[in-house]
């Protein structure tokens, strides 16, 4: 009895905060334009309304012309607002839609994913540590935090990108991911499915993320079960379950998929063959000039002298301009050598990049560690160094806690971080690394210190209980202590 009501107050105050999370997310919202990227999206959920096709035409039209360049679950979430949103009951158009009252209106659509997000950072830190006050606290800190470097920013709330439904997501499928990796029934293997299906179609990238995640949990799965009594009988269990997760994780985008093919004749998610040009044009510049144009202010003027560039550089005309390009430009450049957006040319640029890999594999991995470098300053909330020096800490926990649950095989924390270091990863190696990009991965990065500082802490303090100074020895206990 004592423990239900104990559950019972832990999620009153998860669903307490997390209402008060999506409350907050109307205070950040203006009427600024809705552009770029998520111009599209609001486009694409306009003619879903309007039309019942997610289409791609920037003006009414009565038979839009479908799109496959944005994800489908971050439009379908932002027409379902529009159907219920009063503001919404009367006529309007795209331009008004797009800016003005009714944009900051549209905006609000981020409160539904804002709610999601705080609801499973509490869920998740239940599952990762045994006292719910524990758990409590370190769902405040871990939100409180992320708020500052991420939820709270304009250039994520006060927009329509995907960052905030996939960082929503990514806490959905993590925390289903721990739960499956505890108990491997069918049903959580299903709902571990269902989530990463819904995080690919929100975020493309995901879909290959997701496989190499369950290949990795799987692996490490199997390692186990050679260690077992019995391995045949417990394969068998693990094998089905496994199978179910990877059915329901394909079965969720096969609509998607095969409306795709129907449309486009290519079975995918979504295009991203302009983010892989992008990241070849990029690739062709100096590393050291990526390295110093991409760095926060106060390690330019530091490091400036010491590899030759300085501020002239970046300004119009200088050495670093081209990398510092603006979109226009890059477009500008990639029809100059022959892309125009057609399919041939889609299908000629895939073939360039693996060209480009084969014929320079050197400076191909040079640049995975140069892109990682250029977009690991996302929670870099100012160019002070304190700001410089949080972010470059929180990232090495990260992924020393990752790997370090790789190495000793922890499941459970490698199911909590595997999906946001994969992330992490695949943004360092296939695309130009926008710090917009690792922005949804924020919340498990804070909780990846907090952690690691309470695993550190439970050592410390057992440590003086017994008499000798802490760290002296092996005492220091890994990580699943405070699992």
């Amino acid at each position: 009895m004592y423990s239900k009501r104990k559950d019972f107050c832990y999620v009153l105050l998860a669903l307490s905060v997390a209402c008060y999370f999506a409350y907050v997310t109307f205070g950040y919202t203006t009427e600024d334009p809705i552009t770029k990227d998520a111009l599209e999206n609001a486009r694409a959920a306009y003619h879903l309304v309007h039309t019942g096709v997610i289409g791609a035409d920037a003006v009414e039209t009565a038979n839009p012309k479908p799109q496959i360049r944005r994800e489908p679950v971050p439009i379908l979430v932002i027409a379902a607002f529009l159907l219920v949103h009063p503001e919404f009951d009367r006529p309007y158009t795209i331009a008004e839609l797009t800016s003005g009252p009714l944009a900051q209106s549209v905006k609000g659509v981020n409160a539904f994913w804002r709610f999601l997000a705080a609801l499973f950072i509490f869920l998740l830190c239940k599952e990762l540590f045994a006292d719910w006050l524990l758990s409590a606290a370190i769902a405040l800190v871990c939100l409180a935090v992320s708020e500052v470097l991420f939820f709270a920013r304009p250039p994520y709330v006060d927009r329509l990108y995907t960052e905030i439904p996939a960082a929503a997501l990514i806490l959905v499928g993590s925390w289903s991911a721990v739960r499956f990796v505890r108990t491997k029934s069918i049903g959580r293997a299903a709902w571990l499915g269902v989530a990463l299906g819904a995080l690919a179609l929100t975020k493309a990238a995901f879909l290959y993320i997701a496989i190499g995640f369950v290949a990795l949990l799987a692996t490490l799965e199997g390692l186990k079960l050679l260690q077992a009594e019995s391995p045949s009988a417990a394969l068998r269990k693990v094998s089905s379950a496994y199978a179910v997760l990877i059915i329901a994780m394909f079965a969720t985008n096969a609509t998607w998929i095969v409306r795709n093919y129907a449309e486009f004749g290519k079975p995918q998610t979504s295009r991203g063959e302009d983010v892989l040009g992008y990241r070849l044009l990029l690739s062709e510049q100096p590393l050291l000039g990526l390295i110093y144009a991409r760095s926060p202010g106060a390690i330019r003027r530091v490091s400036g002298p010491w590899i030759g560039y300085s501020a002239e550089d970046l300004k119009p005309g200088g050495r670093l301009d081209e990398n510092l390009p603006a979109l226009a430009d890059i477009v500008k450049r990639m029809k100059a050598e022959g892309f125009e957006g057609n399919e041939g040319n889609h299908e000629r640029l895939r073939g360039e990049a693996l060209d480009f890999v084969i014929q320079n594999p050197l400076r191909y991995v040079a640049t995975i560690g140069v892109f990682a470098y250029k977009g690991m300053w996302f929670m870099t909330y100012s160019g002070g160094w304190v700001a410089i020096a949080f972010n470059v800490v929180a990232i090495l926990c990260f992924l020393g806690v990752f790997l370090g649950a790789v190495v000793s095989g922890n499941l459970t924390l490698v199911a909590t971080f595997g999906l946001s270091a994969g992330s992490f990863l695949f943004t360092s190696m296939f695309t130009q690394a926008l710090t917009r990009f690792n922005g949804p991965i924020t919340p498990i990065v804070i909780l990846s210190v907090l952690v690691l500082l309470v695993a550190l802490g439970q050592s410390f303090f057992r440590s003086l209980s017994r008499g000798r100074l802490p760290f002296s020895d092996s005492s220091v206990s890994s990580s699943q202590s405070c699992l």
